[in-house]
């Protein structure tokens, strides 16, 4: 009798443990990249966010994924006042350039992204973290207008 009591609560307690909210953490989030203005000269003051361990392979990381959605997916967050379209509006563009963007990815992308110094304090603000990783931000200097020039030098792009 006591036996069966013991599994009888025991079965109980499972049942009402398991129809509980399920919490589910994603470990894959990533961040979107983020208008914070445009200066006077065109350039769109940007954070973009990486996940990687070294500070250099971080930093350019978030370049290659600030510059990457500035030319494909356009800046959709942050501040309105950054040019939301992207630069190659072609569907496909990558797969269609594979060769060209892969080397350009590779090292011509540098000019384009300039870091930003961060001020005290705001390192910690633009930190956000995940269940184990842990993802920094990065503020950089676009130059759009010089990335759709040497889109259109290059011939990704025609000449509007």
């Amino acid at each position: 009798m006591k036996k069966n009591l013991l599994y009888l609560s025991l079965a109980g307690l499972l049942a009402f443990t398991g129809c509980a909210e399920q919490k589910q953490l994603n470990s894959s989030y990533t961040y979107k990249t983020q208008c914070l203005g445009v200066e006077f000269d065109g350039s769109q003051n940007v954070i973009s966010f990486s996940d990687k361990r070294n500070k250099e392979d971080a930093m350019e990381d978030a370049k290659r994924a600030a510059i990457r959605d500035i030319l494909f997916s356009g800046l959709t967050e942050g501040k309105p006042e950054c040019e939301v379209k992207p630069v190659v509006t072609e569907a496909n563009a990558y797969a269609n350039h594979e060769a060209y963007f892969t080397r350009f990815f590779a090292n011509d992308y540098r000019p384009f992204a300039t870091f930003k110094e961060e001020r005290a304090g705001q390192k910690a603000k633009n930190q956000k973290v995940k269940n184990v990783a842990q993802s920094t931000g990065y503020v950089f200097s676009i130059n759009r207008q010089g990335l759709k020039q040497k889109m259109i030098s290059d011939g990704i792009i025609p000449n509007q």
